[in-house]
């Protein structure tokens, strides 16, 4: 059964993906870790009457300046849909890994239309970096035990500018860049009804993790 929602959310995000791509980003319990936000992020998204979705930017992401530090940028990390992140969908599926309890799915066009969006390389950079560059390269060989079976993804950030009231990382996700929600099996029929009520029938729910 689970192999047919895969299927079907695949048909689905290659469809929506087309000419405008789909970013992800994941929710983990207790999260200590930069690259997640822990849970009760999401939740709160869910039980507030808003439709936009409200997240917190992090600094840190990416390699390490040449004086060994990094990037004092807030960010939200996500990971690009594509070929790759339907193969580690798959591989979550496969080991039974329950370390990820939620994504949103965004549209990467319509978050550029609010947002800094940076599309992280993986290759060496040719010249030195100032710390406010490293979020914009990774190196996926260090980030297996973080991000597995996601540490092979391509990697989207997206810039969370600090706001005027003490500088807080904080931004809201327009409505209409919220496509869609990966969560737990035993959550879909609640978070169906969540969705409900706050008027986002459209908005598709894939039971995956």
């Amino acid at each position: 059964m689970c192999i047919e929602r895969i299927d079907e959310f695949i048909k689905w995000a290659k469809k929506k993906s087309y000419r405008r791509g789909i970013v992800c980003h994941f929710y983990i319990p207790e999260s200590t870790k930069q690259y997640y936000d822990k849970t009760d992020y999401a939740y709160f998204n869910l039980f507030c009457n808003s439709r936009e979705w409200i997240v917190k930017g992090t600094t840190g992401h990416g390699i390490r300046s040449q004086r060994g530090k990094s990037s004092s940028v807030p960010c939200l990390n996500c990971f690009e849909v594509n070929d790759e992140f339907y193969k580690a969908i798959k591989k979550l599926y496969a080991e039974r890994n329950d370390k990820f309890e939620l994504g949103i799915l965004l549209n990467k066009r319509k978050i550029r239309n609010n947002f800094k969006v940076i599309d992280v390389s993986t290759e060496r950079p040719k010249q030195l970096l100032p710390p406010n560059k490293c979020h914009y390269y990774d190196n996926p060989r260090f980030k297996k035990g973080v991000l597995y079976p996601f540490n092979y993804c391509d990697i989207v950030r997206i810039e969370i500018p600090k706001s005027d009231l003490h500088e807080i990382p904080i931004g809201s996700i327009p409505y209409r860049a919220i496509i869609g929600m990966l969560v737990k099996r035993k959550d879909r029929r609640a978070i169906d009804y969540l969705l409900k009520l706050k008027g986002m029938d459209e908005f598709k729910v894939f039971p995956l993790l």
